[in-house]
């Protein structure tokens, strides 16, 4: 076994190790969901970050560099980046001050049903069994590169390793392994590029990013597809669970929106380093037959001997971290908004504890599978924010900052923005529509229309329905 080999393991081993190690602090749904809802700026910045900060930044940025692929690779980066900082100005505020366990948890409390809590928890669930899938996938790719495994073999590993820690020790487990992560992360990242400018030359990556890439061409910014990628990237995320969860996590609302707000920016930096990356593997390993393969047969090439084990190890902290977080979230809103809240309201805690437990393992399963039957990234990731676009940013939004919004325009909204996302894939892949942003702008925008529309034709919010969802927000000081 080689000396890097050896570096990665330590590494994996020492992931289950913190969950076997934080298994024990977790007595409540609380602590498994919440981490107690005690994250300083600095442990929510780093969860936040990692969550973000994945094989869809790293892995598959570089892999559309060394394809060539600029709309793809600027149109993640900015995308995905800009859900942070609109996350942190405008949502992480008010979400956090009504100290929730879930995202499904606000259209509960918002719209006063805690079958539309179920309903959103049912559209989370299906889109993050998809993101999921993405970070399984992204971590194969490296145990393919460092141990030479089968594909399937390596998404097994991959799924397996993420779901262990993630089951025993929740949120703590994942915020503990994150903050290590995203240090791996960023210090790998950096040893990768240095390392490969040295080797390649910085003016000839340079030059071949401008040049035969075409990844700095100002004319990236007047293509629709760019534009289509960037609104349904830095807006179809705002609903996404995982993220909530770190807000309601965060100590204090200021903590929460500083947290995010840092994590974007960190977001646009490593979307960066990334590409410069992508474009130095283009010169260094021509001919690879998948492009997702180029950041670690870059490592793996270019990088001395145990040093090129810290960097896969800080890859692939890259891809667990946002695997672990995309994992928990699904999985918790399942307990609790779908099995607890609508088919055994009388479930103690320490029964919610354990069915959260088991819904991680079966999501993790599921992820594995669907990553065995198709292997790329960004596919998953893009498929997974697509479908929260379309479904739940509408009710979202609306539901914090107009009370006349109410749960029959709600459940329009979100009902059709499933449906419509539906029928706009089958009529894409019918080749009756030929432009892909026609499906993914198109389902939010009806989902709006539909929202609006059965708002202003049905009766206002009684104030009962507003009652506990307002004095939520009054009890920590938020006036609406």
């Amino acid at each position: 076994m080689s000396v890097d080999s050896l570096i990665f393991i330590i590494y994996l081993i020492g992931l289950v190790a913190v969950g076997v190690l934080t298994a024990r602090w977790i007595t409540t749904a609380e602590e498994y969901y919440v981490a107690g809802r005690r994250l300083k700026l600095w442990l929510a910045f780093s969860t936040i970050a990692a969550t973000w900060i994945g094989g869809g930044i790293t892995i598959g940025v570089a892999g559309k560099a060394y394809a060539g692929q600029a709309i793809g690779l600027w149109g993640t980066t900015i995308g995905f980046g800009t859900t942070l900082i609109l996350i942190g100005l405008f949502y992480a505020g008010p979400l956090h001050r009504l100290r929730l366990y879930t995202l499904a948890d606000y259209f509960t409390v918002r719209f006063g049903r805690a079958w539309v809590g179920g309903l959103s928890a049912i559209i989370m669930l299906v889109a993050y069994i998809f993101a999921v899938t993405a970070q399984v996938v992204a971590g194969s790719k490296l145990l393919q590169v460092v141990f030479g495994w089968s594909n399937a073999l390596a998404v097994i590993v991959s799924g397996g390793i993420v779901v262990l820690y993630t089951l025993l020790g929740g949120l703590w487990a994942v915020s503990l392994t994150d903050f290590i992560q995203i240090t791996l992360t960023f210090v790998g990242v950096l040893i990768a590029l240095v390392f490969a400018l040295a080797k390649a030359g910085v003016s000839n990556v340079v030059s071949t990013a401008a040049g035969d890439l075409g990844l700095l061409d100002p004319r990236v910014i007047l293509a629709i597809d760019f534009w289509a990628l960037v609104i349904v990237l830095a807006l179809g995320d705002i609903p996404a669970p995982d993220l909530a969860q770190r807000i309601f996590a965060s100590k204090d609302s200021d903590t929460a929106r500083k947290s995010s707000l840092l994590a974007g920016l960190s977001y646009y930096t490593v979307g960066v380093l990334s590409m410069l990356i992508g474009a130095a593997a283009y010169l260094l390993f021509p001919r690879l037959d998948d492009p997702e393969l180029a950041y670690p047969m870059l490592i793996k090439g270019v990088l001395p001997v145990g040093i090129a084990g810290v960097v896969l190890a800080g890859l692939m902290a890259a891809v667990m971290s946002n695997a672990d977080s995309m994992l928990l979230a699904p999985a918790t809103v399942a307990a609790k908004n779908i099995i607890k809240d609508l088919l055994k309201p009388d479930m103690s805690d320490r029964g919610l504890l354990m069915v959260s437990r088991a819904t991680v393992l079966v999501i993790g399963v599921i992820a594995i599978v669907a990553g065995l039957a198709r292997a790329e990234v960004l596919y998953w990731l893009i498929l997974a924010f697509d479908v929260l676009f379309a479904s739940l940013f509408v009710p979202l939004t609306l539901g914090l900052w107009w009370k006349r919004f109410n749960r029959a325009g709600a459940v329009a909204a979100i009902l059709s923005g499933a449906l419509s996302r539906i029928l706009l894939e089958y009529a894409l892949n019918a080749g009756w529509i030929e432009q892909w942003w026609i499906a993914s702008l198109g389902a939010p925008l009806i989902s709006l229309i539909a929202g609006v529309l059965v708002t202003l034709v049905t009766p206002p919010p009684s104030d009962e329905e507003l009652k506990a969802y307002y004095k939520a927000r009054e009890t920590v000081g938020f006036k609406s």
